[in-house]
C-alpha cells in the first residue's frame, strides 16, 4: 500500500460518508495490478469526499479528476440518498488529499442533465477508476452506469456504490436493467456494499486476479455473470 494511501487510511474516520476501511486494500491491490495506470478518478456523487479522496490517492501523476454533486442544488435530491456539502468536500481535499484538491474539477449538478455535458467535457476514456454514488434511484443508476461506460478507460474499474443496500433498492434494480441490455460494461466482484465493473475485454483479467487473491472469499453468481465475492 503507497505511503499516501496509508496517510489517508490514519484520517478515514473523520470525514463523514459511509464506507468501509477494506476498501483501502481492495482500491489498493486494483491499483497495483499491471494494466490501467493511466487517467484520472472520478465519483458521481461525492457527499463530503470519503471515497473519492481515497481514489484520488491513487493519482500520483495528477491527472484531471472529476467530482460531481448536487452540493447545494438538493432540491434535485429527490430520493434523499445523501447530503453533499460543497464546503465539507472542499475543507476536505485541503486537509487529506494527495493533491490538496488541486487536480480536481468540481461540477455541480445532477448527472442525468444533458446540460453538463459530462462525456465531452470530461472527455472519453479519460479515467481510470469511476465511483457512482448519486441519485439512487433507478433512473439515475442506469444513466451513471451509461455515462461511466463511456468515460473509463477500456482498462478501467467502475464502482457502484448501495448495490445491496435494502433501503435503496432502486441501485439493484437500476443495475439489473442495465446489465440486461449487454452492455460494454461486466460486474467481475462484489463486496463491502459496492459492485465492480470492468469492460468486457477486461472482465475476465480482474475476475481471475481477484479469484487468484486473499480478499476473495467465494465465487458467486449474478444474473448471467461470475463474481469474487469480497
Amino acid at each position: 500500500m503507497n505511503e499516501h494511501l496509508k496517510k489517508y487510511q490514519s484520517h478515514f474516520s473523520e470525514i463523514e460518508g459511509w464506507a468501509s476501511d477494506k476498501l483501502f486494500e481492495i482500491i489498493n491491490f486494483l491499483d497495483m495490478v499491471e494494466i490501467n495506470k493511466s487517467g484520472g478518478v472520478m465519483e458521481i456523487g461525492v457527499h463530503h469526499g470519503k471515497f473519492f479522496i481515497l481514489l484520488n490517492q491513487m493519482n500520483l501523476s495528477a491527472h484531471a479528476s472529476y467530482a460531481i454533486d448536487l452540493f447545494d442544488q438538493q432540491n434535485l435530491n429527490i430520493d434523499e440518498s445523501g447530503k453533499g456539502s460543497l464546503t465539507s468536500f472542499t475543507d476536505n481535499l485541503l486537509k487529506y488529499d494527495l493533491h490538496k484538491g488541486n487536480n480536481v474539477k468540481i461540477i455541480s449538478g445532477d448527472s442525468t442533465d444533458p446540460k453538463l455535458n459530462l462525456v465531452d467535457t470530461i472527455g472519453k476514456g479519460a479515467i481510470r477508476f469511476v465511483s457512482i454514488d448519486g441519485g439512487h434511484t433507478v433512473e439515475h443508476t442506469i444513466n451513471d452506469l451509461k455515462i461511466a461506460a463511456e468515460l473509463i478507460n477500456n482498462q478501467g474499474v467502475v464502482i457502484l456504490d448501495d448495490i445491496l443496500n435494502h433501503h435503496w433498492l432502486g441501485v439493484i434494480e437500476g443495475a439489473i436493467s442495465y446489465l440486461n441490455t449487454s452492455p460494454t460494461l461486466i460486474p467481475f466482484a462484489i463486496g463491502h456494499n459496492k459492485l465492480f465493473l470492468a469492460k468486457v475485454s477486461y472482465y475476465n483479467y480482474y475476475f481471475e486476479a481477484l479469484a487468484r487473491s486473499s480478499l476473495a472469499t467465494k465465487k458467486v453468481h449474478f444474473l448471467k455473470h461470475h463474481l469474487v465475492a469480497l
